[in-house]
């Protein structure tokens, strides 16, 4: 497989998994999101087990992308998962560690960290239905992906 396309899916994969927008590490550009259940407060352990997901969106140079896997979440701001993805109609699996945080208000952010590329993917969230899901979406330039986290 070409480094290109081996970075591409691993920034891909990364990005789409819940989802950072303001990252200081990484300069990335700050989205507010509406947090759809009002007055609720979230903390790392609203986001704690194991979750199903799914994602789809673009990849600018490789066409479209579509993943799933199940992630883990400590709620001590760590995860792990595993992925299948499509890129460009070539499938791909493995796996990837990160961490996240959670506001009160029920957003977030994740880093995963890819060490085989030396880099990190960033990505927003906001956790809904007590905990039971999360809406996300990639924030790292050229990489257009949203999805959705369940709780298994």
């Amino acid at each position: 497989m070409s480094r290109s396309i081996l970075a591409a899916l691993l920034c891909v994969t990364a990005a789409a998994m819940l989802p950072a927008g303001a990252n200081a590490r990484h300069g990335g550009p700050a989205f507010d999101l509406p947090h759809p259940e009002a007055g609720k407060k979230c903390s790392l352990v609203t986001l704690k087990g194991s979750y199903g997901y799914s994602y789809t969106g673009t990849v600018e140079g490789f066409g479209g992308v579509a993943a799933v896997g199940p992630i883990e979440f400590d709620g001590n701001g760590n995860t792990s998962a595993t992925y299948s993805v499509n890129l460009g109609g070539t499938n791909f699996q493995g796996s990837f560690t990160g961490t996240y945080t959670v506001a009160d208000d029920c957003t977030g952010s994740i880093i995963i960290d890819l060490p085989l590329l030396h880099t990190s993917s960033n990505g927003r969230f906001v956790i809904v239905a007590n905990g039971q899901e999360a809406f996300f979406m990639g924030v790292d330039p050229g990489i257009t992906v949203t999805g959705v986290a369940k709780r298994q």
